[in-house]
């Protein structure tokens, strides 16, 4: 792999230019090597990539404590949300790989299509440019770069500014077995993203925030280019009178603040019934009253709940809590900095309204919402009607009402009495609605982003088909017979 550096910045025009030919640089490299890659056998790849990947989780230490340093991520967190999953999404990524790129055989009417066989099969588009968030530095790039490579592509990668050196650790360790070029990283901010789509890559995956994400689907569209574009989530949790407490507080504790709530599948809001919601804030608030915030308070080194990655990204918290208080929510607990970093007291509000910005926009943050209910109805409903739509859980013991609950959601992702480690699942779609776009990262959903399909059909047949030119009479009369016996089938079918 070769690491393309930013630009300097001597004045706009010649840092729009540096990013441009440092753009189109990486994508040329790139494609030259994935001429050679695509040719490699499906199972030669998988194995180069596993080298790698196994290289990876040997080599732990490394990018555990790159993950730290660039975004405040505690230990724990680490290797079980970055590095662990190195290997396992190789092996699980070329199952669907596998399945899918073919060839596969198509079935075909042996009367109406005599003497012919069909394939399908998938084909690299050539570069993917991929624009990758921040906040799972390493393991966000599982959904994209494997995928990617796995089906013979290129990739180019423009990593957030926010963890630079995270992410091409990764890129670096899997170019380490792959054919040389084939791996680019360019480093900058949004404006090196806008250059890499305007310097020849194939296809898009992008994640991140919403004006972003929409000018980069509205620039794809426009150059032609197939995209993949997430753009946040709000996800909320239905807490049914039936749920089991013991557990449910456990289930929304952490996937309320695990990796400090910046996850896009992170639970921002609490649909409580009300019959239930003073035992469910009462055991929320004590649970969390025992995480700890503070590593040296504690004396292991550990810490629950990480601060936060960046200035910017407390002060949206800060300004979301300020807001819900304003208007009438009250803070069962935390609601105040930690004074280590940009750490912020894990933060349960209760008494929350559609009112309030806590509830309508995302928090990425420790911060849950709790809305009060008077049933499931209610629920479903400020689910469907909330800008974001990529996933939700419902809490219950009655696993019949909660299927039929979740086939009224209108998101991507539905789980029940669980939440969000679908994620890590490659062979299940992570996708969305609304304003969470409607990329699908995961399953062989996801392929047509990655790869087209290409079909090949072969006829063995000798002589010229009846229906080829010249056309005569009893050729006009044997189209009619022929669809006069296609309505004569239907109505038998439907018995008329």
């Amino acid at each position: 792999m070769e690491l393309t550096p930013q630009p300097k910045k001597n004045g706009a025009r010649n840092h729009a230019n540096g990013a441009a030919e440092s753009a189109r640089t990486a994508v040329e490299r790139a494609r030259k090597a994935a001429q050679i890659w695509a040719d490699k056998p499906l199972q030669w790849r998988i194995k180069a990539i596993e080298r790698a990947a196994k290289r990876m989780l040997a080599d732990r230490e490394e990018v555990v404590a790159l993950a730290s340093a660039e975004l405040g991520k505690c230990d724990v967190e680490c290797v079980f949300n970055e590095a662990l999953g190195a290997l396992d999404s190789v092996s699980n990524w070329s199952k669907v790989v596998r399945a899918a790129v073919g060839p596969n055989r198509v079935p075909l009417n042996p009367i109406g299509f005599p003497n012919k066989s069909a394939t399908v099969e998938l084909v690299p588009r050539g570069v993917i440019g991929i624009i990758a968030p921040w906040n799972y530095p390493m393991s966000g790039l599982f959904r994209s770069m494997l995928p990617a490579l796995l089906t013979g592509n290129g990739v180019v990668l423009k990593p957030s500014e926010h963890s630079p050196r995270t992410s091409s650790w990764y890129a670096e360790q899997l170019a380490r077995e792959l054919p040389a070029g084939l791996v680019q990283v360019v480093q900058g901010d949004g404006s090196v993203g806008e250059a890499l789509l305007e310097a020849g890559i194939d296809a898009c995956v992008f994640t991140g925030s919403i004006k972003a994400g929409r000018s980069v689907q509205a620039r794809c569209g426009e150059l032609g280019i197939p995209s993949s574009i997430e753009m946040g989530g709000k996800d909320a949790a239905i807490i049914l009178a039936d749920a089991d407490l013991d557990r449910t507080v456990a289930g929304v504790t952490h996937w309320s603040l695990s990796n400090a709530g910046q996850a896009c599948g992170a639970i921002e809001i609490a649909y409580v019934d009300k019959r239930i919601a003073d035992a469910f804030v009462d055991r929320m608030r004590r649970a969390w009253s025992r995480l700890n915030t503070n590593a040296k308070a504690s004396g292991s080194g550990e810490v629950d709940v990480a601060p936060l990655a960046n200035a910017r990204q407390l002060q949206v918290v800060e300004a979301q809590v300020a807001d819900a208080i304003a208007k009438g929510a009250k803070a069962a607990h935390g609601g105040a900095r930690t004074g280590r970093g940009f750490g912020y007291v894990p933060t349960l509000l209760d008494h929350c309204n559609a009112t309030m910005d806590v509830v309508r926009e995302e928090t990425f943050g420790p911060v849950l919402a709790v809305v009060r209910i008077e049933g499931a109805s209610d629920a479903v409903m400020a689910i469907n009607e909330a800008r974001y739509g990529l996933g939700a859980s419902i809490w219950t013991s009655d696993l019949n009402r909660g299927k039929r609950l979740a086939g009224k959601l209108d998101v991507g992702i539905v789980t029940i009495n669980n939440h969000a480690f679908t994620g890590a699942i490659p062979a299940l779609p992570w996708s969305g609605t609304r304003d969470t776009g409607f990329g699908i990262a995961n399953s062989e959903h996801a392929l047509l982003t990655f790869a087209r399909p290409k079909a090949v059909v072969v006829d063995e047949s000798k002589s010229p088909e009846f229906f080829w030119m010249p056309y005569d009479k009893s050729l006009l009369e044997l189209g009619h017979v022929l669809a006069d016996a296609q309505i004569g089938k239907l109505l038998r079918a439907w018995k008329i």
